[in-house]
């Protein structure tokens, strides 16, 4: 898991923020226009993550949020296929509350679809596996019924 610099970037000083209450209060000390980079940490990467960073990005231009000049995009997938999305920004202690409102629209969809599947797979080990063969086995059921009247031959009409 690791954020590729440019080229011509060097790390000044490292904070560790567990919460999103860690990224304000640290929004408040640092210089305006400082780079800022926030790694997002997701239980396992999902399909689709990518596509939610381009959108997440577009979302965040259109509010107005700078991005480094020197790489120019705001929200990017771990390139190393870790669950992590990275977010680089120039700091300005009123940009945190919107991104977070930005992106927790954007990503907390994802998590939250997956919450129930989990949970009942955690409580009911293996009730996924059938509830998913009854879908298969009904849908076979249906093709089944209605395979005959479309290979019978067409009567003729008097």
């Amino acid at each position: 898991m690791a954020f590729r610099l440019p080229d011509n970037l060097a790390i000044g000083g490292q904070y560790q923020a567990v919460s999103a209450g860690d990224v304000a209060v640290l929004e408040e000390v640092l210089a305006p226009r400082s780079r800022v980079l926030v790694g997002l940490v997701f239980a396992e990467r999902y399909d689709g993550l990518i596509e939610d960073c381009e959108r997440a990005g577009t979302a965040l231009r259109e509010a107005g949020i700078p991005a480094w000049p020197e790489y120019g995009r705001l929200v990017t997938p771990d390139p190393d296929g870790e669950p992590v999305v990275w977010v680089s920004y120039l700091s300005s202690p009123a940009w945190w509350t919107i991104i977070l409102m930005i992106l927790g629209g954007i990503f907390l969809l994802p998590i939250l679809s997956v919450l129930p599947v989990w949970i009942v797979d955690k409580l009911f080990p293996g009730v996924m596996d059938v509830i998913t063969m009854v879908i298969v086995l009904g849908i076979m059921g249906g093709v089944m019924m209605f395979m005959p009247k479309m290979l019978a031959p067409a009567k003729e009409k008097k």
